[in-house]
């Protein structure tokens, strides 16, 4: 199954992410945790949501094998980052934020 294709315009000097999921999602969730904060400073919320895009593209087919019941979660959790950054809504980050500490937190400890 293939991952769905998101529209976050970035830099094309943006590396890809390696590592395993157990190495990826936390900087995920911490780049998520960073997101409301960046929005408040009226910091570059777009390189936040392309790394935190690029993070799921990486440990998402890793999940996908070990824990296929997180991957729509985590893939509805990717869009609100999206519709969080598109719209200026820090609550839609925070809330993100907070699903991401849950679904990291499943994850590790499977």
């Amino acid at each position: 199954e293939a991952s769905p294709q998101w529209c976050v315009s970035s830099p094309s000097t943006t590396t890809v992410p390696t590592g395993t999921a157990a190495e990826l999602l936390p900087r995920l969730r911490d780049e998520a945790a960073s997101l409301s904060g960046v929005m408040i400073d009226e910091g570059d919320t777009e390189a936040v949501a392309a790394r935190i895009v690029a993070l799921w593209d990486a440990a998402g087919q890793e999940v996908g094998r070990t824990r296929p019941d997180l991957v729509d979660s985590f893939d509805d959790n990717v869009a609100l980052v999206l519709k969080a950054v598109q719209f200026s809504r820090a609550a839609d980050a925070d809330k993100a934020s907070k699903n991401f500490d849950a679904l990291v937190d499943a994850y590790l400890g499977s």
